[in-house]
């Protein structure tokens, strides 16, 4: 997870209080204050602010502790390491010792291994390893029932030490968005409007100013942490991308190739389901971690459930799918004439 000026901002004076997390919130104080705490979970789900504790935490680490080595990472970004060490011919011990570089370790979304027994029983030896040199490790989850398939070694009391649980979603006090970002939204809401217009009115449809506000959405969305982080004028973009994905489904805009159409109705889905759903597909990239684009694929896109892409392979991607749908259309229409 990279260190993103919003998750710097990200501390426990920032965090709002309620009879719902004040427990959580105690819990993750005393772990970032207390350098021999014991290894703490915190279990909660969607917007409740597990993450925004767990940058509080790694923040107030630094800040009073400068000489800690403190890495926060996603349980996606472990299993990419442990993928890539093991593919280059590195051995489960060289993965756990990346990580037992640290002075203290923060782990996000633990629920993101269900099933995946393999990096389970790493994150064990790596916890174990953390325990026995009295160092600390925390970390959060949306599951805390071991039959979600999470290993019951992962997730009870006796084995993590401490643990919390926020049993209500809060929207956390809400930080002023600085000149330069809102007139990224004014220029965003200009755009949405237009383009909504023009797809209702049936006027010509730009394709490539349809990638360029795209792409301006896509970078414009990447500084948050999660939805349930916008406010009102942002929540104002989603709705205008609801609209539009609402009207491309509608009908083929006034100039664009069939092929071209469908590509632009999976990659909106993509933008609003990657924003909208953050908080459960946080673990295969989205704009949680580093600007990764999650597109769920349609059975008959003739490729695997889904794919990540960054926003550079964006204009490589979407023309790809644009020729994916015009050869199966050309195939279709070569069926039906033999």
């Amino acid at each position: 997870m990279p260190n993103n000026k919003k998750g710097s901002r990200y501390t426990f004076d920032s965090f709002e209080i309620t009879q719902f997390n004040s427990k959580a919130f105690e819990s993750a104080k005393r772990f970032a204050e207390n350098a021999a705490s014991k290894p703490l979970a915190i279990f909660g789900g969607t917007a409740t602010g597990k993450t925004h504790l767990l940058y509080a935490v790694k923040n107030a680490i630094e800040q009073n502790s400068p000489e800690l080595d403190v890495i926060l990472t996603t349980t996606a970004d472990m299993r990419s390491a442990l993928a890539d060490i093991l593919n280059s011919g590195g051995t489960s011990e060289q993965f756990r010792e990346k990580y037992l570089q640290a002075d203290v370790l923060l782990v996000d979304d633990i629920q993101a291994l269900a099933g995946k027994e393999a990096t389970q029983d790493e994150l064990i030896l790596l916890f174990n390893a953390f325990c026995e040199s009295s160092r600390r490790f925390m970390m959060t989850s949306s599951e805390k029932e071991s039959y979600r398939r999470l290993k019951d070694r992962l997730i009870i009391r006796g084995f993590f030490g401490d643990f919390a649980v926020i049993t209500r979603a809060y929207i956390h006090v809400q930080i002023e968005p600085d000149a330069e970002h809102i007139n990224q939204r004014k220029e965003l809401l200009h755009k949405s409007e237009q383009l909504s217009w023009k797809l209702l009115h049936d006027a010509d449809f730009d394709i490539d100013a349809f990638k360029s506000y795209y792409k301006d959405v896509w970078t414009y969305f990447i500084r948050y942490i999660g939805l349930f982080d916008l406010d009102r004028e942002d929540l104002k973009i989603v709705s205008y991308l609801n609209r539009i994905d609402t009207l491309l489904h509608c009908k083929t805009p006034v100039g664009l190739k069939s092929c071209e159409w469908n590509t632009c109705i999976l990659f909106t889905h993509a933008l609003i389901y990657t924003i909208s759903s953050h908080d459960y597909t946080a673990y295969r990239g989205g704009f949680f971690g580093n600007g990764v684009l999650f597109i769920p694929l349609p059975h008959h896109a003739g490729t695997d459930d889904s794919l990540e892409i960054t926003i550079d392979e964006f204009d490589e991607w979407f023309q790809k799918f644009c020729e994916g749908y015009r050869n199966r259309r050309i195939r279709r229409l070569h069926w039906r004439f033999d």
